[in-house]
């Protein structure tokens, strides 16, 4: 967003110039911006929550794998 401010800023000569550019300027601040927070919320959990997502993952497939055991040992009795 600020390139195309500054692009704005560097060549006046064109009037028009802010009126075509917002309709770039939208969809790639759609793209950036949830990268962008998603990065964010990542590093925000492992950093300062200390949550990480793997052993998060791990732990829910230990819980699968317990469950799946019980319910093969009930089928079998």
């Amino acid at each position: 967003m600020y390139a195309f401010q500054l692009t704005n800023a560097l060549y006046k000569n064109q009037a028009n110039i802010d009126e075509i550019e917002i309709y770039w300027l939208i969809p790639i601040m759609m793209v950036i911006t949830p990268i962008v927070y998603l990065i964010r919320l990542k590093l925000f959990d492992k950093l300062v929550l200390g949550i990480d997502l793997k052993k998060i993952e791990a732990e829910l497939d230990e819980y699968d794998r317990k469950e799946n055991e019980s319910q093969h040992k009930n089928d079998i009795k």
